[in-house]
């Protein structure tokens, strides 16, 4: 994934939709764990950011690790990050040229 704000975005963004998801499954019940998870992963975005201004990508690719551990746990979720090309889009199961 390339250290640019818009990659912790994606990522983020990604985390806080499936936060929200399990938020509605649990419903009333989780609301600290909730925020917790979604506080760590605001953070995490924020420092992210701070250190691709900053030039820093050794700190940058760490905290991009942290955060894509924090979406490991659905991995198999056809959003999920890794399932993106470079540009940020889904890959296509077609390419126009292959059809007949």
């Amino acid at each position: 994934m390339p250290l640019d704000p818009q990659t912790g975005v994606r990522v983020y963004q990604f985390i806080a939709d499936r936060l929200d998801d399990r938020r509605r499954e649990h419903y009333p019940a989780g609301r600290e764990e909730y925020e917790a998870d979604w506080a760590a992963a605001h953070d995490l975005e924020k420092a992210f950011a701070e250190a691709v201004h900053a030039d820093d990508p050794g700190t940058a690719e760490g905290l991009l690790q942290e955060l894509n551990g924090m979406a490991a746990q659905w991995r198999c979720h056809p959003h999920h990050p890794d399932n993106h090309s470079e540009d940020g889009r889904q890959p296509d199961d077609t390419e126009m040229d292959s059809q007949p």
